[in-house]
């Protein structure tokens, strides 16, 4: 393959996973693939050479999104970095409801998973010893803990009925940061998804 036609695979594919979190943000993590090809301006073939299914597919959209909370990271102040990683993360989780689901039933999740994971746990690591360091968060909080906040935002988006999920999704971050931190304060607003903040 060329040089010319390696930029092209990379640019297709590029804007195929930023298409994906358009679609799958309008219509849902089961949108029709065809709507992400069209969206991105090609054909199924190219989209399936890159993407041999929904699950793949899902799993760059979650490489596309730990890229820019990799990216965001060195800009937070210290002192509540841990805090809006928190923030962002749990935004991205309500900005596509079920987009875990979408890729967990593939038999090859793990493998597609694995590496976000590691690279999202480091990043929450670094973190959680900074905010220790400084005496931000409780002195028995544990990486465990801030990622059961994940699970529990996940719990409440798949159980909540859609015209008041976005509020009770706020509410249980707030209540999750006020378990995780050793100071009662608002949350700070997410800076990677423009949703408005829901009230208490």
């Amino acid at each position: 393959m060329g040089s010319s036609s390696r930029r092209d695979a990379v640019r297709n594919r590029a804007a195929l996973v930023a298409a994906a979190e358009e679609v799958f943000r309008e219509a849902g993590a089961t949108a029709p693939l065809h709507l992400v090809a069209a969206r991105a301006n090609l054909g199924r073939g190219t989209l399936y050479r890159h993407f041999p299914d929904r699950a793949a597919l899902v799993a760059a959209v979650y490489e596309r999104r730990v890229d820019a909370l990799e990216a965001l990271a060195p800009t937070l102040p210290a002192e509540r970095s841990l805090e809006q990683l928190v923030v962002e993360i749990a935004h991205l989780q309500l900005d596509v409801p079920g987009l875990l689901s979408a890729v967990q039933g593939s038999a090859d999740a793990p493998n597609l998973l694995a590496e976000v994971e590691l690279r999202t746990r480091a990043l929450l690591d670094a973190a959680l010893a900074t905010a220790r360091d400084l005496a931000e968060v409780r002195d028995d909080v544990t990486l465990d803990d801030v990622l059961l906040t994940f699970a529990m935002i996940d719990g409440v988006i798949a159980g909540e009925a859609p015209e008041r999920v976005e509020a009770s999704v706020h509410r249980a971050l707030r209540l999750a940061l006020r378990a995780l931190l050793s100071t009662d304060r608002p949350p700070p607003a997410p800076r990677l998804v423009d949703r408005p903040d829901a009230q208490d």
